[in-house]
C-alpha cells in the first residue's frame, strides 16, 4: 500500500510547459500593452481610464483563457475513445505521456504468456531417461507426488481452491484431493496433514513444509519435510546432487518451460505436531533428497507476438522484467521480438550451479571482490566472459549481444554504481524481485527515457507506479468468458439454418452453449431459480414478459421501446433509435460478469486498467497517446499564432483606428471554438508509425514554425491594411477611441484576420502518420468549407444585408 500511495507523483496536467508557454505569450502581451500605454500617455486628450482598461484587455486577451478548456477537451475525448475499448484511466493527463513512450517494459507470466500453467510432466525420475517427461501420476514416485500435492499455499474458499495457478495445476495433475490442510491420494491410501508452512519468498525462491504422513495400515504418522523451488536454489539444500542435475533443468528451461525442483526428507519419527511447528526453516530444509523436476509450460498469448512486433516496428525499445529463470525468460523474449540477437546473461557463477554455497561464498554485492564471482554466459554456455567493472566492455557487449541480468547481477551492478549506465542497455531482467522491478523503471526514468510498464499481478505494482504509463491487465472472470463463448455459439447457430418451431406443449432443449453456462453457474443459481419459482405468479409474469413471441429469446429494453412506438403507430425519431441502441448495448454489457478488483491487484496502483487478458490494449493506448500529444501540440501552436495576431491587432492596429464590431468579434470567437472542438475529435490511425511526434513544444521546429508563420501573417495583414488605407477616403478614418463604424479598412482587416485564422487551422492540422487526415476529419473539413464560403460571400458582397451587419 505504501508503494501504491507514495511511489510517484500524481499527474494532473503538464503545468510546466503550459506555464512557460504562457510566459512566452505574456512577453508579447506586455510589449503590446506598453506600446499602447506609451502612445496613449503622449496624447493629453486621451481618457486615462479607458487607456488603462485597454491595456488590461490586451493582456487578458493575448493570454488565452480558453487554453485549459481546449487541452481538457482533447484529453477527455481520448478518455472516451479508450473507454469504448474497455481501457480506463484514473489520471487523464498521463495520456499525452503515452505518445512520448520510448521504452515498453513487460512482465512475462500472465502478461505475455498465459497464467494457466500446464504440467508437461516430471523429469529426472529414477529408473527413467534423464530427459524423459512422465505425465502419468501412476508412474511417478510416491515422494514426488507428495511434494506436488502438499508443498503449496492453496486455500479453499466456497468450495473452490484459490492460489497460485502453478500450484493448482500441480495438484490437479497429481490427482490428489486437498481441503483444510489435508491432502489425500487418489487411491485413498495416503493421507498427508500439513503441520507448518515456510512460504515462498521472492528473495529465497523456494518453499517448504512439514507434514504428518499416514499410510494405509500404518500405526502412527511419519513426519516428513517437503520442499520445492528454483533448481539452482534447491540444489544448495540437497544431501546428494545428481550428476546430470544441471543438464536436465537447463535443457527444459532453454525451451521456455518453467522448471521447479522437488525435494523431500524423512524427519525423526518421534517428532510430534508441536515439535514440528517449532523447527526453524534451516532445520527443515537441510539434507533434502532430490525427487525430480516438475516441468510446466506457460504458452504465449495469441496477441503477444503481433502486438510487440508492432511496437518494435514503431521504434520502441522492448524490455522484459520477470521473476522467472533467465533461460525461460530469454526463450520467451525471443518469441516476442524483445531479443533479436545472440544473448549473454550476467549471473553469479554459483547461481547457475549452486555448488559451493556456504559462508563466505558470496562477497558483498557491489564490492570489487565480488566482480570475480560474476560472468557473462550464453544460454548454451558456449560463450563465457568474465565480468569487468568497465563501461567500455559493457558497451562492446551491448553492440554485439542482447543482454540479460539476473536479480543477483542487478544487485551487484547497483552496488557498484553502474545501474544508471547498464540498465538502459539490457533487454531482459530475470529472477528479479518486485523491488528490483521498481528500481529498473526508476533508473530508466532517471536516465531520461519515457517508460511504459504492463503487468497483471501484485508483484508488478512498484513498476506500474514508477513508470510514466502503467497499464494493468484485468482479465475477465471465468464466468464472463463462459458467457462470451455461449453468446458466440448462439450467434453462430442463429446465422445457420433456422430450426422448425417447436410444437405446442413440447419441451424446448437448451443449446449446448447454454447448458455449459448453466453448469458453470453452479448450484446457487439453480437454488435461486427454484426460489423464484416458489414465489408464484409474479415471477412467472416477469419471465413471460421477458420472452418474445417468436423464439423465446429475451427481449432487450431498447427493442421493447421501439416496439411500443410501432404498436402505437408513431414514427420512431432518430434520437429514440439511438437511445434504444444504447439501452441494448448496456443490457449486453450488464449481462457479463465483471471481474472483481481485489486489494493488492495491479489495477489498484496503475493509472491505466485494461479489461483484457492480452497486451493488445498497449498499442491502443500508445496510438491514442500519440493522437492526444499531436493534438495538444498543434493547439499550442494555433493558440500562439492567434494570440500573437491579437496582440498586434489590439495595439498597433487599434492606435490606427482599426476595430471590430461586437458581432464580428462574437462570430470570430464561435468559429475558433468550433474548429478547436473538431481538431480535438481527430482519431488515431490504425497502425503505429515508426516516426515519433515531437514530445514537447520547446523545440526548434515548434518555435521556428510559430515565428515564421506569424511573420508571414503579419506581413500580409500590414500589406492589406496599407492598401485599403490608401484607397479609403480621408474623411472615413477613425480615431482609436471613437465608436466603431464600418469602413473599408475595418472590413478589409476583419476579412484578413478571418482568412489568417482559417489558414492557421488548415495549415497546422497534423494528420498522417499519427492522426486521421484533414479529409477524413469530416467535422473539421466542413467547418473550413463553410467558413470559407461565408468569407467568400462577404468578399463578393453577394448578400449586402450580411455585409451591413
Amino acid at each position: 500500500m505504501r508503494t501504491i500511495l507514495h511511489s510517484t507523483e500524481r499527474i494532473t496536467a503538464n503545468s510546466w510547459e503550459t506555464g512557460v508557454f504562457i510566459l512566452f505569450l505574456l512577453i508579447f502581451a506586455v510589449s503590446a500593452a506598453y506600446y499602447v500605454l506609451k502612445h496613449g500617455l503622449a496624447d493629453p486628450k486621451r481618457d486615462r481610464f479607458k487607456l488603462v482598461l485597454n491595456c488590461v484587455m490586451i493582456v487578458t486577451s493575448v493570454i488565452p483563457p480558453e487554453l485549459p478548456m481546449e487541452l481538457t477537451i482533447a484529453v477527455n475525448n481520448s478518455l472516451v475513445a479508450l473507454a469504448r475499448k474497455a481501457i480506463f484511466c484514473t489520471e487523464p493527463f498521463r495520456i499525452p505521456f503515452a505518445g512520448k513512450v520510448q521504452v515498453c517494459c513487460f512482465d512475462k507470466t500472465g502478461t505475455l504468456t498465459t497464467d494457466h500453467l500446464l504440467l508437461e510432466g516430471l523429469a529426472g525420475l529414477p529408473s527413467r531417461s534423464p530427459l524423459q517427461l512422465v505425465l502419468n501420476p501412476d508412474q511417478w514416485s510416491t515422494a514426488a507426488a507428495e511434494v506436488l500435492a502438499t508443498c503449496q499455499s492453496l486455500v479453499m474458499v466456497d468450495n473452490e481452491l484459490i492460489g497460485d495457478p502453478l500450484e493448482k495445476a500441480a495438484l490437479q495433475a497429481s490427482r490428489w484431493s486437498y481441503n483444510a490442510d489435508v491432502a489425500v491420494s487418489h487411491d485413498k491410501k495416503t493421507r498427508a496433514t500439513v503441520v507448518q508452512r515456510y512460504h515462498f519468498n521472492s528473495s529465497l525462491r523456494r518453499m517448504s513444509a512439514t507434514l504428518q504422513l499416514e499410510e494405509d495400515g500404518s500405526s502412527q504418522p511419519v513426519p516428513v519435510a517437503v520442499m520445492k523451488g528454483a533448481p539452482e536454489v534447491v540444489r544448495q539444500h540437497l544431501a546428494t546432487v545428481p550428476d546430470n542435475y544441471d543438464t536436465i533443468y537447463k535443457h527444459f528451461a532453454a525451451q521456455g518451460a518453467r522448471v521447479i525442483a522437488l525435494a523431500r526428507r524423512l524427519l525423526q519419527a518421534h517428532l510430534t505436531g508441536p515439535e514440528l511447528r517449532g523447527l526453524s526453516r534451516d532445520q527443515v530444509e537441510r539434507d533434502m533428497a532430490f525427487e525430480g523436476f516438475a516441468v510446466f509450460q506457460c504458452p504465449l498469448k495469441v496477441e503477444s507476438e503481433p502486438s510487440l512486433a508492432e511496437l518494435a516496428a514503431a521504434s520502441h525499445m522492448l524490455v522484459m522484467i520477470t521473476g522467472d529463470a533467465p533461460l525461460t525468460a530469454v526463450h520467451a523474449a525471443s518469441q516476442v521480438h524483445i531479443v533479436t540477437r545472440p544473448v549473454l546473461i550476467l549471473q553469479h557463477k554459483l547461481e547457475a550451479t549452486g555448488a559451493g554455497i556456504g559462508p563466505g561464498a558470496y562477497h558483498k554485492p557491489g564490492s570489487p571482490e565480488a566482480d570475480a564471482e560474476f560472468e557473462w554466459l550464453s544460454p548454451n554456455e558456449q560463450v563465457r566472459l568474465p565480468f569487468q567493472r568497465s563501461w567500455d566492455q559493457v558497451l562492446l557487449l551491448a553492440a554485439e549481444y542482447d543482454l540479460c541480468l539476473t536479480g543477483d547481477a542487478l544487485a551487484h551492478i547497483e552496488g557498484a554504481g553502474l545501474a544508471k549506465k547498464v540498465i538502459p542497455l539490457v533487454q531482459v531482467f530475470a529472477r528479479v524481485s518486485p523491488e528490483q522491478k521498481e528500481l529498473v523503471l526508476q533508473t530508466l526514468r532517471a536516465a531520461g527515457w519515457v517508460t511504459l510498464m504492463c503487468g497483471d499481478g501484485t508483484n508488478d505494482v512498484g513498476g506500474l507506479k514508477a513508470a510514466h504509463v502503467g497499464i494493468a491487465l484485468l482479465a475477465p472472470s471465468a464466468l464472463a468468458e463462459a458467457k462470451r463463448k455461449a453468446k458466440a455459439a448462439d450467434d453462430r447457430k442463429s446465422k445457420g439454418s433456422k430450426a422448425a418451431k417447436p410444437a405446442a406443449g413440447s419441451q424446448q432443449l437448451l443449446p449446448a452453449a447454454q447448458q455449459q453456462l448453466a453448469a458453470a453457474a453452479g448450484d446457487k443459481s439453480r437454488a435461486g431459480s427454484r426460489a423464484a419459482a416458489a414465489a408464484g405468479a409474479p415471477g412467472d409474469v416477469v419471465q413471460k414478459s421477458s420472452k418474445s413471441k417468436k423464439g423465446g429469446d429475451k427481449v432487450k429494453p431498447g427493442h421493447a421501446l421501439l416496439e411500443t412506438y410501432r404498436a402505437a403507430g408513431k414514427p420512431v425519431p432518430a434520437s429514440i433509435q439511438r437511445w434504444a441502441e444504447m439501452l441494448d448495448k448496456l443490457e449486453d454489457e450488464g449481462g457479463q460478469d465483471v471481474p472483481m478488483v481485489k486489494p493488492g491487484d495491479a489495477s489498484m496502483a496503475s493509472p491505466f486498467t485494461a479489461k483484457a487478458a492480452s497486451v493488445a490494449p498497449v498499442t491502443d493506448i500508445l496510438k491514442q497517446g500519440r493522437c492526444t500529444l499531436v493534438t495538444t501540440v498543434q493547439m499550442f501552436k494555433i493558440l500562439g499564432l492567434l494570440c500573437l495576431s491579437t496582440a498586434y491587432a489590439l495595439s498597433v492596429m487599434y492606435l490606427e483606428g482599426v476595430k471590430l464590431s461586437d458581432s464580428q468579434a462574437t462570430l470570430s470567437g464561435l468559429l475558433t471554438a468550433g474548429m478547436f472542438y473538431f481538431i480535438s475529435n481527430a482519431k488515431p490511425l490504425g497502425k503505429l508509425s515508426a516516426a515519433r511526434p515531437h514530445p514537447s513544444i520547446f523545440c526548434i521546429y515548434f518555435f521556428a514554425s510559430l515565428l515564421g508563420q506569424f511573420a508571414v501573417q503579419l506581413g500580409f495583414l500590414i500589406f492589406m491594411y496599407r492598401t485599403a488605407l490608401a484607397v479609403m477616403p480621408q474623411d472615413e478614418r477613425q480615431e482609436s477611441d471613437a465608436e466603431f463604424k464600418p469602413n473599408l479598412v475595418n472590413s478589409v482587416c476583419y476579412l484578413v484576420e478571418q482568412i489568417v485564422q482559417l489558414t492557421t487551422f488548415a495549415v497546422n492540422y497534423v494528420g498522417h502518420p499519427f492522426n486521421t487526415g484533414l479529409g477524413e476529419n469530416q467535422g473539421m473539413l466542413r467547418s473550413l468549407r463553410y467558413s470559407g464560403c461565408f468569407l467568400a460571400l462577404l468578399v463578393s458582397e453577394a448578400i449586402m444585408p450580411l455585409n451591413e451587419r
